[in-house]
């Protein structure tokens, strides 16, 4: 089978390699499609504060089960699947506490510690495997992953049932958590973006209110349009020192922020203002296993809609032409989700 590994910045290799054989507690899958997440950019730039080459990068993906262990039962040859990329070691403080997304011996598929999904085979522990509901798409079972994102961030948050929320940044996971929150009852969703056209599809997604910077202050626009005190809860998809300060600056007191974005760079924050003014920030990372199940649910109900999210496919033999295109500074005005089939 082929490979792609990431052997230092920018750089893939297509490695034939067999294919693995699966143990006694593992799934064997054949991937259909796997999407390329702003980690795996991250990665590719060589600027992951977490991920180091060589590894075969990929962990929104779907596919079909090609070969089980002696060990499964609950699937069959030719089920279609998509796979919680997570693995817990079960056993430290957080894990034992219902925390598991933040074990502090985490290893995730394609990213840390574990070969991942732009292959063309994966063995995988079965009980990380999902079964699609009858319907689904392969590019649906891929958006699974990322819509538990959002679904993490929104419990985390506490968001409540009529909040007035802002969100920064409408990339995939930005424009995910958008109909994850109005799922969840949001009253009010504000999203923010440089670029004019994301921010359409955001208002045909469910935006109450869509702001670029380019048109000037979000500060004053928020004040303007919403007042600050309307503003329960801000959601940061983008964690750079700018949206995070903004953030800051439009929270009324006694607000939370939910960092969901990857930091790529350290970040100076006026802490006198988080301080004076009892402001919460608290990081969200990925998911537990029940966000993951629950994503599933409003994508097969058709309450979040992906297709509009993909503007761009390419075959796994161009894998390092879309990873090039994913981080061209002329096409960030083009382009969401990628990605890559099989």
């Amino acid at each position: 089978m082929k490979r792609a590994v990431l052997i230092a910045p920018r750089k893939f290799k297509m490695e034939e390699v067999e294919k693995p054989i699966p143990k006694g507690n593992e799934v064997l899958i054949q991937v259909k499609c796997c999407g390329i997440c702003g980690s795996d950019i991250h990665s590719y730039e060589g600027k992951h504060p977490f991920v180091k080459p060589p590894i075969v990068l990929g962990h929104e993906f779907a596919g079909v089960v090609a070969d089980i262990g002696n060990e499964v039962e609950r699937f069959e040859i030719g089920d279609k699947v998509t796979v919680e990329p997570n693995l817990p070691c079960g056993n430290c403080y957080n894990c034992r506490h219902g925390k598991p997304n933040i074990c502090s011996k985490l290893k995730v598929i394609g990213n840390i510690g574990y070969n991942g999904a732009f292959a063309e085979y994966i063995s995988v522990p079965a009980e990380k495997v999902v079964k699609l509901p009858e319907g689904f798409s392969f590019e649906q079972g891929a958006f699974v992953e990322p819509t538990a994102v959002g679904v993490h961030a929104v419990r985390k948050a506490g968001q409540r049932i009529g909040d007035k929320v802002l969100i920064l940044g409408a990339g995939p996971i930005g424009l995910l958590l958008l109909q994850v929150a109005k799922c969840a009852g949001a009253a009010h969703v504000v999203i923010t973006d440089l670029f004019e056209w994301k921010l359409e599809i955001a208002r045909k997604l469910g935006a109450d209110l869509i702001f670029s910077p380019n048109r000037g202050d979000l500060v004053e626009f928020i004040e303007t349009w919403m007042k600050k005190e309307a503003i329960d809860l801000i959601y940061d998809c983008v964690a750079n020192e700018k949206t995070l300060n903004q953030a800051i600056s439009i929270a009324r007191r006694g607000t939370k922020i939910i960092i969901v974005g990857v930091p790529t760079e350290k970040i100076c924050v006026d802490l006198s203002l988080v301080q004076d003014g009892e402001i919460s920030l608290e990081g969200s990372l990925m998911y537990t296993h029940d966000d993951f199940l629950t994503a599933l649910e409003p994508i097969r109900e058709g309450k979040i809609e992906i297709s509009s999210l993909i503007t761009h496919r390419f075959r796994f033999e161009e894998i390092e032409d879309a990873f090039n295109l994913a981080v061209a500074s002329d096409s960030a005005g083009k382009r969401l989700k990628i990605m890559i089939m099989f």
